[in-house]
């Protein structure tokens, strides 16, 4: 599993990096922003490493998954140069593949969505066409990983939001 990072935090960052060092206790995880309090909890409950900007939290991932309001997505765009091997995950409802990709000016991007199941303690996840690394890491900490097209996957984004 290669190195991941997280731009933005929230309910579901928090699941995320608590299933991940579950599974993969040795997993390099990169949190930014260091003044958010979410990753500084997280920062003290599991190793992860928290960065102090955006860009420096891509310089270390292989993989950055972004969470955040759309105006957010902007500001982090405006500060973060990607490398062509790197992946970009958005947990952001509603922002498709071919505007992350221009924001960015990435071509390696997915959409993901994860939908809690009652009494379970993994998500469904549900993603835009991804490579095998994505697949797996996403085995990791959800319960199932179901690929799509983005017009299938906007469906399921509207009816279950």
């Amino acid at each position: 599993m290669g190195r991941i990072g997280f731009i933005g935090a929230d309910a579901h960052t928090e699941s995320l990096i608590r299933s991940l060092f579950k599974a993969v206790p040795d997993a390099q995880i990169f949190l930014s922003p260091g003044s958010s309090e979410s990753a500084q909890r997280m920062a003290t409950q599991y190793p992860c490493w928290t960065l102090d900007s955006h860009q420096a939290v891509v310089d270390e991932a292989d993989i950055i998954f972004v969470v955040t309001d759309r105006k957010g997505l902007h500001e982090i765009s405006l500060g973060s140069v990607l490398g062509s091997g790197q992946t970009l995950i958005s947990l952001i409802p509603g922002v498709q593949l071919r505007e992350l990709q221009q924001i960015f000016n990435h071509a390696k991007v997915v959409r993901a969505l994860l939908v809690n199941i009652h009494d379970s303690n993994k998500p469904l996840a549900f993603m835009t066409d991804s490579d095998d690394e994505i697949q797996q890491l996403f085995s990791v900490f959800s319960k199932v990983s179901m690929q799509m097209r983005e017009s299938d996957f906007n469906l399921v984004e509207k009816n279950v939001s």
